[in-house]
């Protein structure tokens, strides 16, 4: 594959990519003699240095005189084919393809040697891949000169870099293991702060448990409202103690059922669409590595890093696969695998709440009836939604007693309206 003007195209391996074009006849054997040249050029060096060695001058003389010539065909050969330009889009050029051969295709060559149990190209692979980098870099500070020199302020997307691939390839096939060090760096962590980690584990679930707080709070402050309104207006439409208990209990229980059986599904549609995302990221983290760890780079880039920090940063993270993919999911999903909704607890949570709130509106019903049952049911209402409204505002850090009044207004608003409901029902079927 080779890269001019911008353009990827193929050459030998059939393979269709991404933004190629078709070549005439005239410009693929440009190219083909192009690669012949350049595979010369290398050759003729090669065999220079090997006659040198073997302490040949003379001859090595002639192969670095053919080398020169080669030198001068390929040149003029992309002369030809239009492949050298400015200064400029030249270095944006081999940027592109420095970048390309450090994150996909010496990566997959060092894993092809692996496989075939060549250690000798696998090294070989590891170290001009290393090289490569350095090489982008010194690329891309060129090209920011250059456009500080033409006075320029052209933004320069950084290219899609895969990470940083450190490959031990021990002789004897002997050696400890990444996970064996990464399993020591842990225990040697929680032997030197224990209160540390104690401490970290102790907020996680602390912000856990904020998770069932919202359950509780609308469970609580919805069995509060809505029985209190449904029992005002049923007792100043009928009198009747009894009839006003049915109904409140049957409205309860409705309640409850509604409530637990929607927060069930809703949780569960939430945590299967978050899992959906989750597994569609490992999928685009397995098949373009270098475009998720581009993107992890920009990520920490909008944090206030600068890119040299970012880019070592991504590259710390994306050694450990498992690391690498949850930080993508908590920076760029802004999903936290660790908070992840508990569908039946979410559930229990908010039906046992809902029905233990929805039955205190009714409890003065079971001892008094009349004007002093409808005083005494919204009166406890009131009472437990200004006690809701000051404990939530505690939890939360913000002016309990002003969270008690706000929660207190809104459920009188609901009692109210709810009288007003039952006394104009009374007069119109009486």
């Amino acid at each position: 594959m080779l890269r001019y003007g911008g353009s990827l195209h193929k050459f030998g391996d059939g393979v269709m990519r991404k933004g190629e074009i078709n070549l005439t006849k005239t410009e693929r054997n440009l190219w083909n003699a192009i690669i012949s040249e350049a595979m010369s050029l290398l050759k003729y060096n090669a065999y220079a240095a090997k006659a040198m060695e073997e302490g040949h001058p003379e001859i090595a003389q002639i192969f670095q005189e053919t080398a020169g010539a080669e030198s001068i065909h390929g040149i003029n050969h992309l002369r030809t084919a239009s492949a050298v330009k400015s200064t400029l889009e030249n270095l944006k050029a081999v940027t592109q393809g420095e970048a390309a051969e450090i994150s996909s295709r010496y990566p997959r060559m060092i894993r092809d040697a692996l496989d075939e149990g060549r250690r000798d190209a696998a090294r070989a692979f590891t170290v001009a891949m290393d090289r490569e980098r350095h090489h982008l870099e010194a690329f891309m500070k060129a090209t920011d000169d250059l456009n500080e020199k033409l006075g320029r302020r052209e933004i320069i997307e950084p290219p899609i870099l895969a990470p940083r691939v450190v490959i031990d390839i021990p002789d004897d096939g002997l050696g400890t293991t990444k996970d064996q060090l990464g399993q020591t760096e842990i225990t040697q962590v929680e032997s030197d702060f224990p209160q540390a980690v104690m401490e970290v584990e102790r907020e996680r679930w602390r912000v856990a448990s904020f998770g069932r707080i919202r359950e509780v709070v609308f469970g609580a402050q919805d069995g509060l409202m809505s029985t209190v309104a449904l029992v005002t207006a049923i007792s100043a439409a009928v009198p009747d103690t009894t009839t006003i208990v049915i109904a409140g209990l049957a409205g309860a229980l409705a309640g409850t059922i509604s409530m637990t059986t929607g927060t069930f599904l809703g949780a569960k549609a939430e945590k299967e669409i978050f899992q959906s995302e989750i597994e569609k990221e490992a999928k685009e983290l397995e098949e373009n590595p270098a475009e998720e760890m581009a993107e992890l780079v920009f990520l920490y880039h909008q944090q206030g890093m600068s890119y040299q920090e970012a880019r070592e940063m991504s590259e710390h993270i994306a050694s450990d696969r498992e690391l690498w993919l949850r930080t993508l999911v908590e920076k760029e999903l802004g999903i936290d695998p660790d908070l992840a909704s508990n569908p039946l607890k979410d559930a229990v949570t908010m039906g046992v709440t809902y029905i233990i709130a929805a039955v205190i509106p009714i409890i003065p019903y079971f001892f008094v009836g009349g004007g002093i049952g409808t005083i005494s049911s919204i009166a406890g209402a009131l009472i437990a939604l200004f006690i809701l409204g000051t404990a939530k505002g505690r939890l939360v850090k913000r002016a309990p007693i002003l969270q008690g009044l706000e929660i207190l207004a809104i459920g009188a608003g609901a009692a109210g309206i709810g009288w007003v409901l039952g006394e104009v029902i009374s007069k119109i079927f009486n």
